[in-house]
This record gives structure tokens, sequence and C-alpha cells, in this order.
């Protein structure tokens, strides 16, 4: 079982990634809506990186017996 003060550290870190991945995700449509897709296909790349990093510290807090939280991103 996971301690409050490591849930809680683990749930920041998820909400880091997730507004990380969200924010390459924005990035990555408006390059692609300019005729950039070099580097949108990049920027998506960069965006399923911290959406995989996101679910891996999910998958370790539920299977630890944590309680994940996926906030709204900011």
């Amino acid at each position: 079982m996971l301690s409050k003060k490591i849930e809680d550290i683990l749930n920041a870190q998820i909400e880091k990634e997730g507004y990380s991945s969200n924010l390459y995700l924005a990035m990555a449509t408006w390059a692609e809506s300019h005729g950039y897709a070099g580097i949108a296909g990049w920027l998506y790349a960069q965006a399923e990186e911290e959406k995989m990093h996101m679910l891996k510290f999910i998958h370790y807090m539920n299977e630890r017996g944590g309680h994940a939280v996926v906030p709204a991103f900011k």
C-alpha cells in the first residue's frame, strides 16, 4: 500500500505528464495545420511518449493499491 505522501507525489507527476502530452498535442495540431508535417510528426510522437509516461505512473499506483487521479489539465 502506498503512503498518502507518495500517492500525492505520484499524482502530481501524473498531472505533469498529462499536461506535457496535451501541450505537445496542441503544438502538433498547429504545426500540422500550417503545413509543417515533419515537426508535427515529431510533436505527435512526443505527445504519445508523455502519455505513456502518465500511464506508467497510473498503472504503478493501481497495482500497489493507490488511487491514481487524472485531473483536468489547465
